[in-house]
Formats: structure tokens, C-alpha cells, sequence
């Protein structure tokens, strides 16, 4: 090789090294010398990145929403072998099924059955709501009484929120209040799409901390003043005493 293709030779090979290195320099991420840090931008991330949804809620019945200061003046009474509950519900309102429990409704009877009147004494769970009012979607007042001699009455408390806040027919699960014998939540029913407001409160007979009775109002947001109301109210009134004689 002559002495000019030799040089021109040197030369290609010095400007290639520099090409590459400014290249390589100009790929690197930039590094701010004051003010904030520049974020590089990520490419087909691996881990993908969820954004919140905030899907709305079906629109509530319509329906009268519940109103404070409800008279009470019927009064029903509802027992087993550990206690008997005496209670006041709505004038007027009608009692249903619940039948949580299949064995706790007689053959032929299913949730939101109508109760004939000589039954509700009788029964260990009854749902009460005004005449006419859609099963689904409105408030209610619900009676439940215990067969329960160990758990006490701030145990069941807990107990209550983790069964709503793990059931896959419930979402948006908030705890709004609680205290040693009550609590009141809301949440989305995910069957429904409704928003829901639900109220709960045991009660033991005096000189025993076991919970034997269980209520619990439930309605729309427009309900939750009447709901709080018919709530303390229905403490008010309730009377719990050992039963005189065994079921």
C-alpha cells in the first residue's frame, strides 16, 4: 500500500471511533444538572399499569326515600332456647322470608315470601318493609335471632365486616362507623349495581355479653337519615330476657 492509502486509511478508521462514540454518548438518558430529574420514557413496560376505573352506579328505585321519626308502635316478639326478644317495627310495614339459613324456612317458602301474621312470632329471621315496595333496591328492616352462647356481642362486629368486605357480591366496601355493638357500612352490590347503605346492631340480654339478637336496616343514600333513626329507635324499644319456657 502507498503511503497516501496507508494515511487515508488512519483517517476512516480515527472518524469512525469518534461517530460512534458521540452515538453512543447521545443514546445515554440525560442527566439534569438542577431542577427535577427527566424520567425516560419506557418502552413495552413489563409490568403493566392499571388505571382506576370509576364506573357509576344504576340509578335507585323510585320510591319515597325513609323518613326520620317513623312511628314504631307494633310490637312482635322473637325467641329460642337461649333468649326471647321483644321488638317494634313500622306501623303498617309487612313481613317477609329471609331464609339466610335454608333450614330456617318452612317447605315451600323462599326469600321475600309474604309472612302470614300468625308467623312471625314464630319465625327466627323476618325482613319488614312498607306495602308495595320492590323487593330489590328500596330499605327494609331486618329481625334475626341467635343461637349463640360463645361469641360476643363486639366479636360478631369484626366477624359482620370481613364477611362483607370478602364476598365477591360486594365491592367498593367502606366502613362509615363502628363501635362495641354496631356498625355501618356501604357498598356496591355487584349483582345489582345499586349503592347500598347497611346498618348493623346485636344485642345480649342484660347479664350476658353473647349476642342473641341481630338487626340490621338497609336502604339508599336518601334513606340513610330515616335508617339511622328506625336504627335507634328499634334499640330504644327492644327488651331481651331469658326464655320462661324451652322451644
Amino acid at each position: 500500500m502507498s503511503v497516501r492509502g496507508l494515511v487515508v486509511a488512519l483517517l476512516c478508521g480515527v472518524l469512525g471511533l469518534g461517530l460512534g462514540a458521540v452515538v453512543a454518548y447521545a443514546a445515554q438518558p440525560s442527566t439534569a444538572t438542577g431542577g427535577e430529574p427527566v424520567p425516560i420514557t419506557a418502552v413495552s413496560p413489563s409490568v403493566p399499569i392499571d388505571k382506576p376505573t370509576h364506573r357509576p352506579y344504576h340509578p335507585d328505585i323510585l320510591w319515597p326515600a325513609l323518613q326520620p321519626g317513623l312511628p314504631i308502635p307494633t310490637t312482635h316478639t322473637i325467641s329460642n332456647d337461649l333468649a326471647t326478644w321483644t321488638y317494634h317495627v313500622p306501623q303498617g310495614w309487612e313481613a317477609f322470608w329471609v331464609c339466610s339459613v335454608p333450614s330456617s324456612c318452612p317447605p315451600g317458602k323462599f326469600l321475600d315470601t309474604p309472612m302470614a301474621p300468625k308467623t312471625i312470632d314464630k319465625a327466627q329471621e323476618i325482613r319488614f318493609r312498607p306495602p308495595g315496595e320492590p323487593s330489590a333496591g328500596g330499605f327494609s328492616l331486618r329481625v334475626r335471632i341467635l343461637d349463640n352462647t360463645l361469641v360476643d356481642v363486639h366479636q360478631i362486629v369484626g366477624t359482620k365486616i370481613t364477611g362483607f368486605r370478602d364476598s365477591s357480591e360486594v365491592a367498593d366496601f367502606k366502613v362509615i362507623h363502628r363501635d362495641q355493638r354496631s356498625v355501618n357500612f356501604a357498598y356496591r352490590d355487584a349483582t345489582s349495581n345499586y349503592h347500598r347503605f347497611n346498618f348493623f346492631q346485636w344485642f345480649a340480654i342484660p347479664g350476658q355479653t353473647n349476642a342473641t339478637l341481630e338487626m340490621s336496616v338497609s336502604g339508599r343514600q336518601e334513606d340513610v337519615p330515616g335508617l339511622k333513626s328506625l336504627f335507634q329507635r328499634f334499640a330504644d324499644y327492644a327488651v331481651g330476657s331469658e326464655p320462661t319456657t324451652k322451644k
